[in-house]
């Protein structure tokens, strides 16, 4: 059984336990999956059959990259991710590696150019992104296999990858490219997916975004689809490449540049052109002040203008403007103003027991309410909950108690404060 190996020594951002669950699922049932803790060593890449950095965020030492290149050259398969802004965000050197085999990340980011199914614009649908016509033709067949769809546009617009906040890549010969942006997001035509191989078998595979499998991304669009094709290239290599599937790649230049036969063209107003005249002391002489001048030169032949076309010349009046006021005018304030209070709420509202109600009547009903006689003789147990709830009813009726914070002790000693003050008034 073949073993794949993450490393997971360099705190990458992308893990089989955290945001690759899924990747960790497919892989486990036809494949055997390991995680590397330690520094990356010669030993330890010698009996796997890939070797994925995804997402390393701390840069790696001089024996780690020769051992990486050993693997490499040796025939083993190397997959290296990262996502936007590349090696600025994640503080890694892995382009140290890839630039010798002709790829390296570039630190910017992929924006689609509309919105298109997702809100982010970095979260980037790409149609027709697919350039390798090897892997557009597999895909496809996958793809028609398992939806059976049958779309009457050109083939290749009927892969669609999300490419979530990833970065371009520069590729060189001897790699070729797999996926660009196409036309649809910015970088125009801009690799995104870089692939090297030699003649041992050993391969690189660049990817500029780690997010586009990811547990959020990876059951979007075709991104299943491009996730096991890359499986089978680096693990099974038991696809092969030719010349002509890289034929029709077209790519952009990274910069653009200005079209300097065309403005070379263009007329440059400088001194230089003044040499052959003579140049006043006063520099000022040189500027021609009355090209955007306001004057009445033209009065004349206005008016004579009026008269060939037989139609009345009436001087001009003087409109007064008329300025839109955000506020009324202002006026000094005599008498301090007068704010209207809140109406009543509607009489459906209000209790009308509660409120037109005495208080004697109102402890009648709640006397009534809390002590109804249910055996044979008038009486029951009064429950110690029940008696609280009477007291701090009528503390609240006879405006005792505002709230049910007060206990049912405190009420019954104020009221018999106020009993026993009452009693003192009769002296007689």
């Amino acid at each position: 059984m073949a073993t794949i190996l993450f490393d997971s020594s360099k705190n990458e951002l992308f893990k089989l336990t955290d945001n690759y669950k899924t990747v960790n699922r497919k892989l486990k049932a036809n494949y055997k999956t390991e995680t590397n803790k330690n520094e990356i060593k010669s030993d330890v890449l010698k009996s796997i059959n890939l070797f994925i950095l995804a997402g390393p965020q701390q840069k790696f030492n001089e024996v780690e990259l020769e051992a990486m290149k050993e693997f490499v050259n040796n025939g083993g398969s190397l997959m290296v991710m990262l996502a936007e802004n590349g090696e600025n965000y994640f503080d890694t050197n892995i382009n140290f590696l890839l630039e010798e085999f002709g790829m390296n990340i570039n630190s910017d980011s992929v924006v689609r150019q509309h919105y298109y199914k997702y809100f982010h614009p970095k979260e980037a649908v790409l149609n027709g992104c697919i350039v390798c016509e090897n892997m557009n033709n597999e895909l496809l067949k996958t793809i028609k296999k398992s939806q059976n769809n049958q779309s009457l546009l050109d083939e290749k617009y009927d892969i669609e990858v999300i490419y979530p906040f990833g970065a371009t890549i520069n590729v060189i010969n001897p790699s070729n490219v797999l996926i660009t942006t196409s036309t649809i997001a910015y970088p125009f035509n801009r690799p995104v997916c870089g692939y090297y191989t030699n003649d041992k078998g050993g391969q690189i595979l660049a990817i500029g975004s780690g997010h586009l499998f990811t547990d959020k991304y990876i059951v979007n669009e075709h991104n299943m689809y491009v996730w096991d094709y890359f499986i089978t290239l680096m693990v099974e290599k038991s696809i092969s490449y030719k010349a002509k599937d890289f034929n029709d790649v077209e790519i952009h230049d990274y910069t653009t540049v200005p079209d300097i036969v065309y403005m070379s063209e263009q007329p440059k107003i400088c001194l230089v052109e003044s040499f052959d005249c003579d140049i006043p002391a006063d520099f000022k002489k040189l500027f021609d002040m009355t090209l955007y001048s306001i004057n009445n030169d033209r009065l004349h032949e206005v008016v004579t203008m009026y008269e060939k076309l037989y139609i009345e010349y009436e001087p001009l009046k003087i409109i007064k403007p008329q300025f839109e006021l955000p506020l009324p005018p202002t006026q000094l304030a005599v008498f301090p103003p007068i704010f209207s209070d809140l109406p009543p709420p509607p009489i459906e509202l209000f209790d009308l027991d509660e409120a037109f109600s005495s208080e004697k009547s109102q402890i009648t009903q709640l006397t009534n309410k809390c002590f109804q006689t249910s055996d044979t003789k008038g009486f029951r147990d009064i429950d110690q909950k029940e008696l609280e709830y009477f007291i701090r009813e009528c503390g609240r009726i006879l405006n005792i108690s505002h709230d049910d914070q007060m206990p049912a002790k405190e009420i019954l000693h104020t009221i018999s404060i106020k009993i026993a003050n009452y009693k003192k008034l009769d002296k007689d």
